[in-house]
């Protein structure tokens, strides 16, 4: 079975070209998407006018969802949280045997940009952490951007200790603020995995095709 993938506003090839027998489309908004809690691989197809569309699982774009099935393929019996570092939300999907369980989403990529401070910043992180609901004093009493980066990041990480605490993690996504958020679970001993995002994207292709080569 031979396959070809196109992800909506990328223009990388992935696959084995035209004339593949299986053509998989991810990120088309008009794909229905599917509920959380729910398995990572869909149970069944959604075929549409250009070949099987992966759909969003609740509020992960499917193309993170992707990244996911990416993931999960190469460690297959891997549990804990993944960290979706995006360019306006941070999500944190807890992943129990293949399926998404628990999605909490985050601002902080946002409110980096709306502030216009550093992409990066490991300066502040333990405070925040420690403090999370003093986050406007210590914003306020941070000497420079990259401390008010790293105050925002330890603040979210601080938040979401229920989330993480007792788990593994790992970071899907490579921007600069992936190290800050890496430094700061890292300071609170949780064990992260860092990953290659195209890489995690091809081998979830090659898994959904895989999965659906057998219906």
């Amino acid at each position: 079975m031979t396959w070809t993938g196109k992800i909506i506003g990328d223009d990388s090839a992935w696959g084995d070209g035209p004339g593949a027998d299986m053509a998989l489309v991810v990120g088309d908004p008009a794909a229905p998407g599917e509920p959380l809690p729910g398995k990572l691989i869909p149970e069944a197809p959604t075929e549409g006018p250009g070949g099987i569309y992966l759909p969003d699982l609740g509020a992960l774009r499917s193309v993170d969802r992707l990244a996911l099935i990416g993931f999960q393929a190469l460690n297959p019996h891997w549990d804990g949280i993944a960290v979706v570092l995006g360019d306006r939300a941070s999500l944190w999907i807890t992943l129990s045997a293949g399926e998404a369980i628990h999605l909490q989403g985050s601002a902080t990529p946002a409110l980096i940009a709306a502030l216009g401070l550093s992409d990066q910043g490991v300066n502040g992180l333990d405070a925040a952490m420690d403090s999370p609901d003093r986050l406007p004093m210590l914003l306020h009493d941070a000497p420079d951007d990259a401390t008010r980066t790293g105050t925002l990041i330890g603040a979210e990480i601080g938040a979401a200790r229920t989330l993480w605490l007792g788990q593994q993690a790992v970071l899907i996504g490579d921007g600069p603020v992936s190290k800050s958020y890496a430094k700061g679970l890292q300071d609170a001993h949780v064990p992260v995995t860092l990953t290659d995002t195209k890489r995690l994207k091809r081998e979830g292709f090659k898994a959904l095709a895989k999965a659906f080569a057998q219906d």
